[in-house]
């Protein structure tokens, strides 16, 4: 491997993203702690990940459910498994998408992998976080507090179905989709049953959330998302993936043979998954734009210290037609940065991000832990309306217009980034060519994990669609459930109209 230049300055958050230093809620503290965050990913990437990215690309080739514990410890200590928890489960709270995307791309520079295994864990644990508080007890606290464990626990996300893959991710093909796995009703919960597909960390994973229909016949009506343990009867793994790229992160064949999961262990409330799983997408695709940025500027980046440093290179830098295609990649990768920073923003800032502030929440995240675990507590967040707290403010506050903005900005920030990663790989190969030495195989591996950021985390063609849906024809989802009225709303709001207008 290549050791990184020290042509490279590291440029701070302002610099790659000017108008950030201007948003009005991203200044002082917050903007210093991003800065921070910033920082501490690029060191560990640089130090730990990219150092090891072909070596571990090779290994995984020959085993693909080798896993790199340490570097995941690694990481783990400076906190890349609560990157999402919420403050009251042992993590950071503030601006948790944007934090994830910049984080995303630090990572990916080094290698998309290793970018893709803790993103995944974030995408395991954001349901859990957008069921609300009570579900920030248990699983996100253990898995926040395991990081010094010789396997900390670690969290995947599981919907894809050998039948169904990319119409489980849309609010209109959903109403068709093939899936086969199901969740049946017993005594005091759910038994889980089927197959899921392409789950990355998936044989890894302590813990699980699982989206299953309670009526395969009806899938979209009945979509609904548990907390599994990978530890209970029945759970098994039946094969992991030989991949192409993102080898860092094994992505395993799952099976659930009557797997029982408590009625606690229910996100959220049944028959909420689809909204749920929107909001999980609008919040996860910005940082998948992030990790093609990553790859795309990893490239770039391992091709300026050949052409500078390696005598085989001689001569290209000087050359106008590098030049141009050096700008032209530059370009590619700040235009993708922008798309996932806006997107990261707009979700924190305007949209289900922003629920985080509302008082409720706050209220739970100040109560002490003794408190939050008292019975009481408890009971009052395992009901209905407890459970159902987030959905509500979600209807309330985002609702079907606003959340369907927001997913077609997060689609566009992921396409973009992913197709830029192509992009950018294809032009840094074509400048080295083929006798380039070492950078070869880090240029062919940059190429291959960019493949599949335009595949995973629903396919470029179906993140255009949702582009198209919610920023060019502008409609409204219909996902989310109607506000719960009370008898004493439907009293107040009839006292509230005149007469005559009845």
């Amino acid at each position: 491997m290549q050791a990184h230049s020290a042509h490279h300055r590291v440029e701070t958050l302002r610099e790659r993203a000017p108008r950030v230093g201007g948003h009005p809620l991203l200044s002082g503290r917050r903007l210093a702690e991003l800065e921070a965050d910033l920082r501490t990913a690029r060191e560990f990437s640089l130090r730990t990940i990219r150092p090891r990215a072909l070596e571990f690309d090779r290994i995984a080739l020959d085993e693909p459910g080798n896993f790199a514990w340490d570097v995941v410890r690694e990481g783990g200590k400076l906190g890349l498994l609560s990157i999402v928890t919420p403050r009251a489960a042992g993590g950071p709270v503030d601006w948790a998408c944007l934090r994830a995307a910049l984080i995303s791309e630090e990572l990916a520079a080094g290698c998309g992998g290793f970018a893709t295994l803790f993103g995944a864990h974030s995408l395991g644990a954001s349901p859990l976080v957008m069921g609300g508080p009570a579900c920030w007890e248990g699983a996100l606290k253990e898995a926040a507090s395991s990081v010094a464990d010789p396997r900390p626990q670690i969290m995947a996300f599981c919907i894809t179905e050998p039948t169904a893959g990319t119409d489980v991710e849309h609010h209109v093909w959903m109403h068709a989709a093939q899936t086969v796995t199901r969740a049946d009703r017993t005594d005091g919960g759910w038994l889980l049953s089927g197959t899921k597909h392409f789950i990355s960390n998936g044989n890894v994973a302590t813990w699980l959330t699982v989206f299953m229909a309670t009526d395969p016949r009806r899938p979209y009506e009945t979509l609904t998302a548990f907390l599994v343990d990978s530890r209970s009867p029945g759970f098994s793994v039946v094969r992991c993936e030989h991949k192409m790229g993102h080898r860092a992160s094994p992505a395993a064949e799952l099976k659930f043979d009557e797997v029982f999961v408590s009625d606690r262990n229910v996100i959220g409330r049944p028959g909420d998954g689809m909204a749920l799983t929107i909001a999980v997408l609008a919040a996860s695709r910005p940082p998948v734009g992030a990790i093609g940025t990553g790859i795309a500027r990893g490239a770039y980046e391992r091709l300026l210290d050949w052409l500078r440093e390696d005598p085989a290179a001689a001569g290209l830098l000087e050359r106008q037609q590098v030049q141009i295609a050096l700008a032209k990649m530059k370009e590619e990768i700040h235009l993708a940065r922008q798309a996932y920073i806006d997107a990261a923003t707009h979700f924190d800032t305007f949209s289900v991000g922003s629920l985080s502030g509302a008082p409720a929440m706050r209220a739970f995240g100040r109560l002490p832990s003794a408190l939050r675990d008292n019975s009481l507590v408890r009971r009052s967040m395992d009901t209905k309306v407890g459970r159902g707290m987030v959905m509500e403010a979600m209807t309330r506050k985002v609702g079907n217009r606003g959340l369907t903005r927001t997913l077609g900005l997060s689609s566009m920030a992921k396409a973009c980034g992913s197709d830029a990663a192509m992009r950018v790989t294809g032009m840094a190969l074509e400048i080295a060519g083929l006798d380039c030495g070492a950078l070869r195989p880090e240029l062919e591996k940059c190429m291959r994990d960019a493949k599949l950021t335009q595949i995973y985390e629903g396919t470029n063609q179906l993140n255009r669609l949702e582009v198209f849906e919610g920023l060019v024809a502008e409609h409204a989802m219909s996902v989310l459930p109607r506000p719960e009225v009370t008898d004493r709303h439907r009293e107040v709001t009839a006292a509230r109209v005149p007469v005559g207008s009845r």
